[in-house]
Parts: structure tokens; sequence; C-alpha cells
């Protein structure tokens, strides 16, 4: 029973890690997407940036948990930066927009899951 209760503890201290770093990467997005009106998409973006990028966060870290805090970061920012950048594109924004936002997305992502999963595995 102990060991149940553990997991439990752990899984929903890695779920409350994830939404908190998606937060805080979907916050300094939006101010990096509000210094230049070519650089605004709709707020729906940012609403969806946490609940799609939680979920999504959720399943690469669940395949990447066994690894060390810098490669299951690279992985992670990898994955939803990617991602991220493919629906721009598919939606239409030019190629320039997509490439900047993908280091820029890729580098906010990489500096905080890696800040909090180094915390996650001392805890």
């Amino acid at each position: 029973m102990r060991k149940n209760k553990n997991n439990y503890k752990r899984i929903s201290l890695v779920v409350l890690t994830i939404l908190v770093v998606i937060i805080i990467f979907t916050f300094i997005d939006y101010l990096f997407h509000i210094l230049k009106e070519e650089y605004a998409v709709p707020s729906r973006y940012f609403t969806n940036k946490i609940i799609y990028g939680t979920i999504i966060g959720l399943i690469t870290y669940y395949f990447d948990r066994d690894k060390q805090p810098v490669i299951k970061s690279l992985i992670f920012s990898g994955v939803i930066s990617i991602l991220l950048q493919i629906r721009y594109f598919v939606e239409g924004y030019n190629i320039d927009f997509v490439v900047l936002f993908f280091f820029i997305h890729f580098a906010i992502l990489l500096i905080v899951s890696y800040l909090s999963f180094k915390i996650l595995e001392a805890s």
C-alpha cells in the first residue's frame, strides 16, 4: 500500500512539474509574441500551448523518464518545439517566423525544463 501511495505522489509531482514548465514557457513565449506586430498570434494559441504542451510533455517525459535531466530536457524541448512549428507552418506562417520561433521555443523550454527536471530529480 505504501508503494502505491509513493507512486501516486511521484506521478502527481511529475504532472505538476510539467504543467508549471509549460505555463512558464507559455508566459515567456507570450512576451516574445507581443514584441512586434509581425510576431502576433491569436490568443487561443496560448491556451492551446498549455493544454497540448502539457499532454505532449507528459507523453515525452514518460518515454525519456530514465534519462539524465539534460537529455530529458533536450528531447522534451525538441519534441514540443518541433510540433509547435509544424502547426505554425501548416497554418501558413512564413518560414522565417517558423524558424525564429523554433529557436525561441526551444531555448525557453530547454532552460525551464532543465531547471525543473533537475529539481524534480533531487526530490
